[in-house]
């Protein structure tokens, strides 16, 4: 799929060069372009921090389940540059819903934190406390 995507945008750059001027390519595959991601794992558990310029702390979802971060981003169009008649004259910025996942074990779950603060999420996952999960019984 991603041989077809760059294809298609290479013929979309050849010639005079009118598409050119449209920014990013029209078949880019890679969501998560959008939610940028630094993940540390620490002696404590994870933190994981990602960019979200523009997305107001009221449009983001976060969960946990299953082992699996879930990050939910809502980000509005906002249209400003305009002429006369309100005709957009270039619209550059991206919007829409993204999503991203994260697989982090072993969290205590009601002890997740998040803050969100300058365009930046920060997500605390602190680990779970270690259960017994065997246990080796002696024949008598």
């Amino acid at each position: 799929m991603n041989e077809l995507a760059n294809n298609l945008n290479q013929l979309m750059h050849i010639g005079d060069g009118f598409f050119e001027d449209f920014g990013e390519p029209f078949f880019t595959m890679d969501s998560s372009n959008n939610m940028k991601s630094d993940v540390i794992k620490t002696d404590d558990g994870y933190q994981v921090t990602v960019d979200i310029p523009g997305v107001d702390k009221d449009d983001i979802d976060l969960s946990y389940d299953q082992d699996v971060l879930s990050i939910k981003a809502k980000r509005d169009s906002t249209l400003d540059q305009k002429d006369e008649q309100d005709n957009v004259i270039a619209s550059e910025r991206s919007y829409g819903e993204y999503v991203r996942n994260y697989r982090l074990p072993d969290v205590s779950a009601d002890k997740i934190s998040a803050k969100a603060e300058d365009g930046v999420l920060t997500i605390d996952l602190p680990k779970a406390e270690k259960k017994e999960t065997g246990h080796k019984i002696e024949i008598g």
